[in-house]
Protein backbone atom coordinates (compact mmCIF):
# COMPACT_ATOMS: atom_id res chain seq x y z
CA UNK A 1 0.00 0.00 0.00
CA UNK A 2 1.25 3.09 -0.89
CA UNK A 3 0.69 5.77 1.49
CA UNK A 4 1.07 9.03 -1.25
CA UNK A 5 -2.10 6.97 -3.38
CA UNK A 6 -4.32 6.95 -0.17
CA UNK A 7 -3.96 10.52 1.06
CA UNK A 8 -4.85 12.05 -2.66
CA UNK A 9 -7.79 9.05 -2.97
CA UNK A 10 -9.33 9.80 0.13
CA UNK A 11 -8.64 13.87 -0.11
CA UNK A 12 -10.29 13.05 -4.13
CA UNK A 13 -13.04 11.30 -2.29
CA UNK A 14 -14.22 13.10 0.50
CA UNK A 15 -12.79 16.53 -0.20
CA UNK A 16 -13.30 16.67 -3.94
CA UNK A 17 -16.38 14.91 -3.62
CA UNK A 18 -18.00 16.70 -1.48
CA UNK A 19 -17.41 20.46 -2.69
CA UNK A 20 -18.83 18.79 -6.18
CA UNK A 21 -21.87 17.28 -4.80
CA UNK A 22 -22.79 20.29 -2.55
CA UNK A 23 -21.99 22.48 -5.85
CA UNK A 24 -24.25 20.15 -7.98
CA UNK A 25 -27.27 20.32 -5.79
CA UNK A 26 -27.08 24.49 -5.22
CA UNK A 27 -26.91 24.52 -9.41
CA UNK A 28 -29.48 21.50 -9.75
CA UNK A 29 -32.12 23.29 -7.01
CA UNK A 30 -31.52 26.65 -8.56
CA UNK A 31 -32.25 25.19 -11.69
CA UNK A 32 -34.98 23.66 -10.76
CA UNK A 33 -36.75 26.45 -9.16
CA UNK A 34 -36.85 25.14 -5.44
CA UNK A 35 -37.09 27.20 -2.83
CA UNK A 36 -34.92 27.26 0.68
CA UNK A 37 -35.30 23.99 3.06
CA UNK A 38 -37.75 24.91 5.52
CA UNK A 39 -35.73 24.79 8.84
CA UNK A 40 -36.86 23.52 12.11
CA UNK A 41 -38.16 26.73 14.25
CA UNK A 42 -36.89 27.52 17.90
CA UNK A 43 -33.52 27.58 19.73
CA UNK A 44 -34.34 24.39 21.31
CA UNK A 45 -35.36 22.70 18.48
CA UNK A 46 -33.81 19.51 17.64
CA UNK A 47 -31.16 19.01 14.69
CA UNK A 48 -30.51 16.06 12.24
CA UNK A 49 -26.87 15.49 11.72
CA UNK A 50 -25.46 18.01 9.11
CA UNK A 51 -25.28 16.52 5.13
CA UNK A 52 -21.65 17.22 4.96
CA UNK A 53 -21.24 15.52 7.57
CA UNK A 54 -23.00 12.36 6.86
CA UNK A 55 -21.34 12.65 2.41
CA UNK A 56 -17.96 12.76 4.21
CA UNK A 57 -18.17 9.98 6.36
CA UNK A 58 -20.11 7.92 3.56
CA UNK A 59 -17.99 8.71 0.89
CA UNK A 60 -14.70 7.79 3.14
CA UNK A 61 -16.30 4.37 3.86
CA UNK A 62 -17.41 3.14 0.71
CA UNK A 63 -13.78 4.50 -0.53
CA UNK A 64 -11.96 2.35 1.94
CA UNK A 65 -14.38 -0.79 0.74
CA UNK A 66 -13.04 0.27 -2.95
CA UNK A 67 -9.31 0.19 -2.10
CA UNK A 68 -9.72 -2.85 -0.30
CA UNK A 69 -11.92 -4.81 -3.08
CA UNK A 70 -14.44 -5.89 -0.32
CA UNK A 71 -17.19 -7.97 -1.88
CA UNK A 72 -20.22 -6.52 -2.49
CA UNK A 73 -19.25 -3.02 -2.40
CA UNK A 74 -21.76 -2.14 -5.03
CA UNK A 75 -24.46 -3.78 -3.53
CA UNK A 76 -23.72 -1.83 -0.42
CA UNK A 77 -23.43 1.42 -1.99
CA UNK A 78 -26.88 1.25 -3.85
CA UNK A 79 -28.39 -0.15 -0.17
CA UNK A 80 -27.08 2.70 1.12
CA UNK A 81 -28.95 5.25 -1.35
CA UNK A 82 -31.98 3.05 -0.45
CA UNK A 83 -32.16 2.99 3.37
CA UNK A 84 -31.19 6.89 3.35
CA UNK A 85 -34.21 8.07 0.97
CA UNK A 86 -36.28 5.47 2.87
CA UNK A 87 -35.68 6.56 6.19
CA UNK A 88 -36.49 10.07 7.72
CA UNK A 89 -33.49 11.71 5.51
CA UNK A 90 -36.51 12.72 3.07
CA UNK A 91 -39.40 11.50 4.93
CA UNK A 92 -41.46 14.34 2.84
CA UNK A 93 -40.59 12.72 -0.43
CA UNK A 94 -43.86 10.61 -0.41
CA UNK A 95 -45.71 13.60 0.31
CA UNK A 96 -48.14 14.71 -3.21
CA UNK A 97 -46.33 17.98 -3.06
CA UNK A 98 -43.43 18.92 -6.09
CA UNK A 99 -41.51 20.35 -4.27
CA UNK A 100 -40.68 17.42 -1.35
CA UNK A 101 -40.71 15.02 -4.62
CA UNK A 102 -37.57 17.50 -6.46
CA UNK A 103 -35.76 17.49 -3.41
CA UNK A 104 -35.77 14.00 -2.74
CA UNK A 105 -34.98 13.47 -6.25
CA UNK A 106 -31.86 15.68 -5.97
CA UNK A 107 -30.86 14.30 -2.96
CA UNK A 108 -31.17 10.44 -4.68
CA UNK A 109 -28.59 12.14 -7.78
CA UNK A 110 -27.21 14.12 -5.44
CA UNK A 111 -25.96 10.78 -3.42
CA UNK A 112 -24.61 8.60 -6.99
CA UNK A 113 -22.36 11.55 -7.71
CA UNK A 114 -21.01 10.90 -3.96
CA UNK A 115 -21.15 7.00 -4.74
CA UNK A 116 -18.75 7.99 -7.66
CA UNK A 117 -16.27 10.04 -5.55
CA UNK A 118 -16.20 6.89 -3.35
CA UNK A 119 -15.21 4.70 -6.22
CA UNK A 120 -12.79 6.76 -7.95
CA UNK A 121 -11.32 7.69 -4.84
CA UNK A 122 -10.84 4.15 -3.79
CA UNK A 123 -9.63 3.37 -6.85
CA UNK A 124 -6.92 5.89 -6.31
CA UNK A 125 -6.36 4.31 -3.42
CA UNK A 126 -5.82 1.49 -4.07
CA UNK A 127 -3.50 2.22 -7.34
CA UNK A 128 -5.78 0.81 -9.91
CA UNK A 129 -7.94 3.88 -11.27
CA UNK A 130 -5.84 4.23 -14.72
CA UNK A 131 -5.84 0.72 -15.52
CA UNK A 132 -9.29 0.30 -14.99
CA UNK A 133 -10.49 3.47 -16.89
CA UNK A 134 -8.28 1.52 -19.54
CA UNK A 135 -10.24 -1.57 -19.64
CA UNK A 136 -13.09 0.50 -20.05
CA UNK A 137 -11.85 2.26 -23.44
Amino acid sequence: MDAKLWLIGLTFSVIGGGFVVWALLKILRKWMRLPPKPRKEGKNAPRGVPPFITGAVERLFFSVLVAFSVEGFAAAMVAWLALKLATNWNRDFWKNTTSARLYGFSALLAGLISMLFAFAGGLIAKGDLWPWLATCI
